[in-house]
């Protein structure tokens, strides 16, 4: 049977480019949120490694690589999910990575894999440019994962622009959807809160968006940070700061959400659920 509410909380953090350095802020905010009673982490896209494109082969991983191994032996010795929000990945093709975020369970399973689809290329005039898919390539599925018994969505960051992948994850069940993130600054002012309770509102869903903080050491691009869990009437249940590490925590009431769907059949009426 589905849990009714789970505590969760994201973790927000500002990745350099000393992945050991990473993944121990990491771990340490992940122990301190679980004393908090927290029974699902979520990191933020790429939280291992931040910096030199040129620096990337040495720093992606394998998904059997002792770097997941460590947090799913976290994820056991504390009764936690941990969700890592994206880790640069292998292709077996030289110079082409995945973006790829990996859930675990409470039991140290790998319960999702989802490789990023949509990858973030934009060129904005005289304030950035961002070409991700000169080293990443796009994943192709779509996934639905489980948690404690509640569906759930992945995703990654550029994907909050892309309204059918959502539809499609709540069509197959979603109740909560993973946004883990590292949105610009400037993008991130203009639409990021926007975009997270409008794929919460229109979904009927729990949004959680673990977001980096801090700057690219290598491109000098500032991260938005401003961690945000959404429920799915489109309020702020929690928020981040724009700067700074830091434990982002509230728990999500699913029969909350049932009730809203029963008595504001949004996803009925479109077609979406029955």
């Amino acid at each position: 049977m589905p849990t009714s509410k789970i505590k969760v909380a994201c973790i927000q953090i500002n990745a350099g480019e000393n992945t050991d350095a990473n993944v121990a802020r990491a771990l340490r905010l992940i122990h301190a949120a679980a004393k908090k009673g927290v029974r699902l982490a979520l990191l933020p896209e790429v939280f291992h490694y931040r910096g030199d494109r040129k620096k990337i082969a040495q720093a992606a991983l394998t998904l059997k690589s002792p770097l997941i191994e460590k947090f799913r032996s976290a994820a056991v010795a504390l009764n936690m999910g941990i969700l890592l929000g994206s880790v640069l990945e292998k292709s077996g093709q030289p110079g082409k990575f995945y973006n790829t975020s990996v859930l675990i369970s409470k039991e140290g399973r790998v319960a999702g894999i989802y490789r990023k689809i949509h990858l973030f290329d934009i060129h904005l005039q005289g304030k950035m440019k961002v070409l991700e898919s000169e080293y990443i390539l796009p994943g192709r599925k779509k996934v639905v994962a489980q948690f404690c018994g509640v569906k759930t969505g992945l995703s990654v960051c550029y994907d909050l622009r892309f309204p059918e992948l959502y539809r499609e994850l709540t069509a197959r069940g979603a109740e909560m959807i993973f946004i883990p993130s590292n949105f610009t600054e400037t993008t991130g002012k203009a639409h990021w809160e926007t975009l997270l309770r409008a794929r919460a509102i229109e979904n009927q869903v729990f949004v959680i968006a673990p977001a980096q903080s801090g700057k690219n050491v290598s491109t000098g691009i500032k991260s938005f940070g401003t961690s945000l869990i959404v429920d799915p009437w489109g309020r702020v249940l929690a928020r981040g700061s724009s700067s700074g590490e830091e434990i982002v925590a509230a728990e999500l009431d699913f029969i909350m959400l049932r009730k809203l769907r029963r008595q504001f059949p949004v996803l009925s009426h479109a077609g979406i659920i029955r």
